[in-house]
């Protein structure tokens, strides 16, 4: 990786680490606060509501905005065929959703939900107007400018207009309108860094390299949807908006944190990967490194979380979702596959490899579905099951990929998964100990929670930072490289940098 692109790099991981911490510590708190103002039948319908929109997103969009981020040599052209498509597109889908939201409700036996997913189709018309402006803004890794919209308008949304109109009883309609606030507000922000062009242009030449690569990743996001989005259309069919309410909190509290701790990453990912597709060498080194790191941080995350669903479950969401704690202690072993998986993905769209994701891709929704039918008679745990084991497979299947497209072999492969299996488990173990003991005591919820939280984070710091996997402590040390690249100023940050990998290459 070269020096700038690696200092963009680090300095977006920078601002986006900062951003993601505020956005966490506000999802706590809003999440907690709505789960005591509203019943798990309003969080049902939007979850029913949010699967019909984002069945249409992956048709109104057609890739173009990952296309913009891909590709070598854009010009203003591309640019101005990239707007003209997702805007048109994002009008006449928002006016499709108004007209057959009511019929898509019926598919879920559950016509409450046919104005939420009306209302919830106008955000095709403001993402399709905006989509431009914020691929442009991942582009050219502003990551700054990103995380700062991101904060300011969830704060406004989400705590400001969400929870305000909770208060009021306004009910499902508290959700719907704070999801469609923050989009508006970043929507604004973002053209208003960015200015591009949005005169229309309607030149076939300016849209064939783009929609050649965007078509494509269109159909892989939508397979992608098909398969992240199948329990909820399963359990919304079989069992009802109650339980998909209860499965939904139980999969929002540990995909929300590993969103949280990757969103940023992936956001840098991206581009970085796709300004070297050309070199495997290099590409194939980062992609290790990226995936050790990441592993050795997901995993004991999800592995405590696992061990501390019951208090977790009863403080951030109350004593009436107590049913969600076994779902939410099987999805802690399946959600941290999903995400370090998606790094394989990312490659695979960074060098356009994308015949062979789509076929991966539908092989893995086969497999899923024929784990979700096999587990079909065990309800919710069986769904959080069949999540599982389909993660397992995914696995395996982009390992394969991962060999013929970087020649990485598949010892390499497995090996980046040890540092952060072994933590987690020792963390797992330690996180235990303390929960067991404190139960024991009949000790308060709060407190119980407290210690394991404390017990989890100096654990993982430990054997993260002060006694690292020898695979670990390879990665760290070059990522210390990269932090100190900022020019070698006598500063607090760089003298911190520089005891620290002192201290790691001395261990080595």
């Amino acid at each position: 990786m070269s020096k700038d692109l690696a200092s963009k790099a680090v300095n977006g991981l920078k601002w986006g680490t900062a951003a993601t911490i505020a956005n966490a510590v506000m999802q706590i708190g809003y999440t907690s606060v709505m789960a005591r103002l509203l019943a798990p039948e309003a969080f049902g319908l939007v979850a029913i509501s949010a699967v019909i929109v984002r069945f249409g997103y992956y048709f109104a969009n057609l890739g173009l905005n990952k296309a913009v981020v891909q590709k070598e040599d854009l010009t203003q052209e591309h640019i101005r065929a990239a707007f003209t498509s997702s805007f048109l597109l994002g009008l006449f889908f928002t006016v499709l959703t108004w007209l057959l939201g009511p019929y898509a409700a019926q598919l879920f036996k559950n016509p409450e939900a046919a104005p939420v997913v009306q209302v919830m189709g106008l955000a095709f018309l403001i993402s399709g107007a905006s989509a431009t402006a914020s691929s442009l803004l991942e582009r050219n890794m502003q990551f700054k400018v990103i995380s700062i919209l991101e904060t300011a308008s969830y704060v406004v949304s989400y705590l400001g207009i969400g929870v305000l109109l909770a208060y009021l009883d306004y009910g499902v309609w508290s959700l719907v309108l704070a999801s469609l606030a923050q989009l508006a507000l970043v929507s604004i922000g973002s053209y208003a860094v960015v200015r591009h062009n949005i005169v229309l242009i309607f030149k076939w030449e300016a849209y064939r390299s783009l929609l050649e690569y965007g078509s494509k990743m269109s159909v892989i996001s939508f397979l992608e949807f098909l398969s992240s989005e199948l329990p909820t259309i399963l359990i919304g069919r079989t069992l009802g908006s109650h339980k998909l309410g209860i499965y939904n909190r139980a999969y929002m509290l540990v995909n929300l944190p590993m969103y949280m701790l990757t969103r940023t990453l992936v956001k840098v990912v991206f581009p970085s990967f796709s300004k070297m597709q050309s070199d495997n060498e290099r590409l194939g080194k980062v992609y290790l490194s990226s995936i050790t790191l990441l592993a050795a941080v997901v995993i004991p995350v999800c592995l405590g979380l696992m061990v501390a669903a019951p208090e977790v479950i009863y403080l951030l969401l109350g004593p009436q979702w107590t049913e969600s704690v076994p779902v939410l202690q099987v999805l802690c072993l399946a959600i941290p596959l999903s995400f370090i998986t998606m790094f394989a993905g990312i490659v695979c769209d960074a060098k356009a490899v994308l015949n062979m994701k789509i076929l991966l891709n539908v092989s893995f929704i086969l497999i899923i579905i024929g784990f979700f039918y096999l587990m079909r008679d065990y309800g919710l745990i069986g769904f959080a099951l069949a999540v599982f084991m389909g993660e397992l497979v995914r696995i395996v299947l982009y390992q394969r990929v991962m060999n013929r497209v970087l020649d990485l072999s598949y010892r390499q492969q497995i090996s980046i998964y040890l540092p952060g299996i072994i933590n987690g488990l020792v963390i797992a173990l330690g996180i235990y100990l303390v929960s067991s003991l404190l139960r024991g005591a009949d000790m308060p919820f709060w407190l119980i929670l407290g210690a394991q939280m404390v017990t989890g984070a100096v654990m993982l710091l430990i054997l993260t930072l002060l006694f690292p996997h020898k695979l670990l402590k390879v990665e760290l040390q070059l990522m210390l490289e990269k932090l100190g690249i900022s020019g070698g100023a006598d500063t607090f940050y760089n003298r911190i940098i520089s005891k620290y990998r002192n201290y790691i290459v001395k261990g080595a």
